[in-house]
């Protein structure tokens, strides 16, 4: 890869400013090539002129849009090239979904074993199949592609460094933007249901519209990808469910319990607390120990009732609310 990313910094035309400008520019392909970082050239960029610094950004500006797009093509046409072998991977999917069904059939006994012998690791290797990451499409390009990104990514961060240092009005976001291209890319060769993805997208609207915690959201849509893995549909997000689930978590890290049976007034049972905030509920679990919805979910999985309420092929919407290290997540038809 050195040798690719050596000939990409030496056809860069970075030097066509002069002055400032040309000394930062040739300093960034330096530091690029010994893999430095570019702390001690934010300083520096800081203290120029105005009128260098925005010579030196219409520079960066310059190379970026056309380094970014010609890896972003790259990138695609790698991805093309993986998609079109979506017809070979049809029987491994279903081979790993039957495995996956065929312990989820079992009584909670039989099946607890399996759930980290087999269960998981259907989930892992479906995972690859149906959702790859950027990772797998770059490692497919080859060493050309692994220098592009290197290239790329290197000015990405240069040049939202340059921005910060400049404190310009310019939207700080090569690098975020970079990696949501890479996202869609990889999404784009993925084997998921369309209105599942629609289904996603809709709940991070309602998360952000009805500012619910960013763990819990991130909670429900990873407990959705483990269930669109397996061919199961995508769940609603269900803002009163989620209230009534946070609510619960609230009165067991409060009040000492860790129940399905709530000793508080009104709230005893799941079906009662989702109808005091105006909906209805069909499954609840319960996780104490953590405040990373990831452990929540990986708890819920190796348990096996909590298994088959998260993989039911019956629900339509679902809930979770946090309070400290206490989860509730709850379904509804």
């Amino acid at each position: 890869m050195l040798t690719f990313l050596l000939a990409l910094l030496l056809a860069l035309p970075l030097l066509a400013a002069p002055g400032a400008a040309d000394e930062m520019l040739a300093s960034f392909q330096t530091k690029v090539a010994n893999g430095e970082d570019y702390d001690e050239l934010f300083a520096a960029i800081a203290d120029m002129p105005g009128a260098e610094q925005k010579l030196l950004i219409a520079e960066i500006d310059k190379t970026w849009s056309r380094l970014r797009d010609d890896y972003l093509k790259q990138l695609a046409l790698t991805a093309n090239t993986l998609s079109g072998k979506k017809n070979d991977t049809r029987q491994e999917i279903r081979k790993h979904r039957d495995a996956f069904k065929e312990v989820y059939a079992m009584d909670e006994a039989a099946m607890k074993p399996l759930l980290k012998s087999t269960s998981m690791p259907a989930i892992e290797a479906l995972r690859k199949l149906l959702s790859p990451d950027p990772a797998q499409i770059i490692e497919a390009g080859g060493e050309k592609l692994h220098a592009q990104r290197k290239l790329v990514t290197a000015l990405a961060t240069f040049r939202d460094g340059t921005l910060n240092a400049m404190i310009s009005t310019k939207p700080v976001d090569s690098a975020s933007t970079l990696a949501t291209s890479e996202q869609a890319a990889a999404a784009g060769i993925g084997g998921f249901e369309r209105s599942d993805l629609k289904i996603l997208a809709q709940n991070r609207k309602v998360a952000k519209d009805r500012e619910i915690p960013e763990a819990e959201a991130r909670g429900i849509e990873e407990c959705n990808e483990l269930r669109m893995l397996v061919g199961l549909n995508a769940l609603f997000l269900d803002p009163k469910l989620c209230e009534a689930a946070r609510d619960h978590s609230k009165d067991m890290a409060e009040q000492g319990f860790f129940a399905h049976e709530s000793p508080v007034p009104g709230k005893k049972l799941p079906w009662d607390r989702a109808k005091n905030f105006g909906t209805s509920a069909s499954a609840e679990n319960i996780f104490m120990g953590s405040g990373d919805p990831h452990a929540a979910n990986l708890g819920w999985f190796y348990s096996p009732g909590h298994h088959k309420n998260m993989f039911s092929p019956g629900h339509l919407r679902m809930g979770l609310g946090c309070s400290g290290s206490h989860w509730t997540q709850m379904f509804g038809r």
